[in-house]
């Protein structure tokens, strides 16, 4: 093999991980306001509009606090303001995101299939989370 054969499979090695990269954002993204509809459907708040806020002390959350999986680990978990903890809860739905646009992108390419399989895959995380709620909150 020679040289720039290597060097041209590399490139498209790290073209194809920056790529994953940035569908692993978008994902998380998403997924990171599909939180905002798990927390406000059930509780009939209209989630497509007003501002994020801690859950705890109401106060609400600056921008740079809202940067999905990122935010919560810079604030070890922790609201800025009132110190309250952060259900991991929300990182992990972020987290899902990402693995959910990156696994949809890998199967089946980026194309309008793997978009409708990552909505799918949003419907589905939101409505067992809001369902997983309500069943621990009546057995509370």
């Amino acid at each position: 093999m020679s040289t720039t054969y290597i060097m041209l499979e590399i490139a498209i090695i790290l073209a194809r991980t920056l790529i994953e990269l940035i569908f692993f954002a978008i994902g998380a993204s998403v997924f990171s306001f599909l939180n905002v509809v798990i927390y406000r459907l059930p509780r009939h708040i209209q989630f497509s509009l007003g501002k994020s806020m801690c859950t705890s002390c109401g106060h609400s959350l600056a921008p740079n606090d809202l940067i999905p999986i990122v935010s919560w680990v810079r604030l070890k978990g922790k609201c800025r303001y009132c110190g309250e903890p952060i259900s991991a809860r929300y990182t992990i739905v972020e987290s899902i995101g990402g693995v959910s646009a990156v696994v949809c992108t890998l199967v089946l390419g980026i194309n309008i299939w793997a978009l409708i399989a990552f909505l799918i895959s949003g419907v589905v995380t939101v409505a067992a989370y809001i369902l997983y709620d309500k069943v621990k909150n009546k057995e509370s």
